[in-house]
């Protein structure tokens, strides 16, 4: 067992709920709108949003073992106790880094109902450059990483790691990239009978969705959010608000947020994330 793992100091969930859906498609792929369109329903889902948000309560650290336990062998491989302690208080799992684990989350919520958003591997591939690619490789990223050890820093860890694994040993590899997209979606098919798995794309709307989890259609049209734009948008938002953060200090606060506030302004003009 690897040594202090915060995973394995941590108290099982008493009110642990029952998982009903997994979300096994891509990042990419319609993800968040259909987190959006679960809530709509009354479901909880866990995106990739939800460990970020939760990175005070140490997500991405449970991540970032969870991940060194399944592709680097330290520490135990996580199961259905482990991903419980962080995870039961959801009843949908989507996204990175959930994907990653898909033979593991089959074997643990062996009832879930199980989705696969669908969506054209070079189109995929594009939006995967517009935005993952994009954010990785900004100028300024390793220096980041080393100085916000809170959230960047592991994000960004988590991020890289599975870049790399999609990657095949290279995560700028884009032709191992694809093919590992291919055989992700290959590979869920084969372990999946065919009665619990529904093929989705988010152009299909609420019809095919509702009738699989059983729930009536709701009023207004399916959601569309988080185009490339917007996704990159929003990161470089969040990448300048740490740098506000971080350079507060009790008896610098007033100088700390004027060249905090300076460094977002003089970053979006500038283009340097």
């Amino acid at each position: 067992m690897a040594p202090n793992r915060l995973i394995d100091t941590t108290p099982p969930n008493p009110k642990a709920k029952s998982m009903e859906v997994l979300v096994l498609g891509f990042s990419r792929t319609g993800t968040m709108s259909l987190k959006v369109a679960f809530e709509k329903l009354g479901y909880k889902p866990y995106h990739m949003s939800e460990a970020l948000k939760n990175t005070p309560a140490g997500h991405l650290t449970f991540w970032k073992e969870a991940l060194a336990a399944k592709f680097d062998g330290e520490g135990k491989p996580f199961g259905r106790e482990e991903f419980d302690k962080f995870l039961g208080d959801y009843d949908v799992l989507e996204d990175i880094p959930c994907i990653m684990f898909v033979d593991e989350l089959l074997e643990a919520y062996a009832d879930a109902k199980v989705i696969l958003t669908n969506r054209d591997v070079d189109s995929w591939a594009r939006s995967v450059n517009e935005t993952f690619f994009v954010i990785t490789n900004w100028k300024t990223m390793p220096l980041m990483r080393r100085w916000d050890t809170v959230f960047w820093g592991p994000y960004m860890d988590i991020v890289y790691k599975i870049q790399t694994i999609w990657g095949k040993g290279d995560r700028t590899d884009r032709t191992a990239l694809c093919q590992t997209y291919v055989d992700h979606y290959a590979h869920v098919r084969s372990k999946v009978p065919s009665s619990r798995l529904l093929e989705f794309e988010s152009r299909d709307g609420w019809g095919p969705l509702c009738e699989f989890l059983g729930k009536a259609v709701p009023e207004g049209g399916y959601p569309r959010v988080n185009d490339a734009k917007n996704t990159v948008r929003m990161h470089n938002f969040v990448y300048y608000y740490r740098i506000v953060t971080l350079l507060k200090r009790p008896a610098l606060v007033g100088v700390s947020l004027a060249v905090g506030a300076f460094a977002v302004w003089w970053g979006v003009q500038r283009g340097f994330v």
